[in-house]
């Protein structure tokens, strides 16, 4: 599913509303799959942005346990942990039509 990706913390801690809204949003193919998760040592639900060019890499890290938390007719939050330089962070995804 394409859809704009704007992160709505920055290692763990949320930012406010105006910085969300004022972000960057990232373009890109979401999937959203059980896999094995290698850094929680048991299988979860793993949302993966695919970015749009396919010889570039992931734009945003993989998160793990990603579930969807807010949804409504223009978009939804998924909401989980990112791994960033070994350690684990929360992290929520601001989904909407691209």
């Amino acid at each position: 599913m394409y859809v704009l990706v704007t992160r709505r913390r920055h290692l763990g801690v949320g930012l406010d509303q105006a910085a969300v809204r004022s972000a960057e949003a990232i373009k890109g193919d979401i999937e959203v799959r059980l896999d094995k998760a290698p850094c929680l040592g048991r299988e979860a639900n793993i949302a993966q942005m695919r970015p749009v060019d396919p010889m570039c890499a992931s734009p945003l890290p993989l998160l793990y346990d990603a579930t969807m938390t807010w949804m409504s007719t223009n978009g939804f939050v998924l909401s989980g942990v990112e791994e960033v330089d070994g350690v684990m962070y929360a992290q929520s995804w601001w989904c909407r039509e691209t």
